[in-house]
């Protein structure tokens, strides 16, 4: 299954917040869109970084700083440290990498572009449908493995 798949179906909506916004007002978007991480774009509008739960939970957490004094710049990773996928890659190569570097959301570009992000909730999703549709078709298969039906009990006789 390719992400492309998945975004399709999902939608490309992606939450973005600005370098000097504040960790409160990050949070406020996360919690009203029910999504684990925004994008951060500096003042251009080019990508900066992304801001995700964890690094609001860890990172104010430590620094002892209010979310509203907090600014999202100090507390996300920025965008040298960022892993991205790409449309073209399967749902399988997204969860390893994001299993194996415990990450939670990745950014999916095409064309130069962000197109959306997926987390791993998004991707395991998709899997679990897939594996049901594939599942179903093979119990289909063996219960009738060269497609012939009996109609005659649809028939009266």
């Amino acid at each position: 299954m390719k992400i492309t798949d998945i975004l399709k179906q999902r939608g490309k909506t992606l939450f973005t917040v600005a370098t000097d916004s504040s960790a409160f007002e990050a949070v406020k978007i996360m919690d009203e869109n029910k999504v684990g991480a925004v994008m951060v774009l500096d003042k251009k509008g080019n990508v900066a970084g992304i801001l995700s739960e964890r690094d609001v939970l860890y990172k104010c957490y430590k620094s002892g700083i209010a979310l509203e004094k907090q600014t999202v710049n100090n507390l996300m990773t920025n965008v040298d440290n960022i892993l991205i996928g790409d449309m073209n890659d399967t749902a399988k190569e997204l969860m390893n990498v994001m299993l194996y570097r415990r990450i939670r959301h990745i950014p999916i570009i095409e064309n130069n572009e962000i197109a959306g992000m997926l987390s791993v909730e998004d991707i395991l999703k998709m899997m679990l449908d897939s594996y049901e549709n594939e599942s179903h078709m093979l119990r289909e298969h063996i219960k009738n493995p060269i497609g012939i039906h009996d109609f005659s009990s649809h028939f009266k006789k």
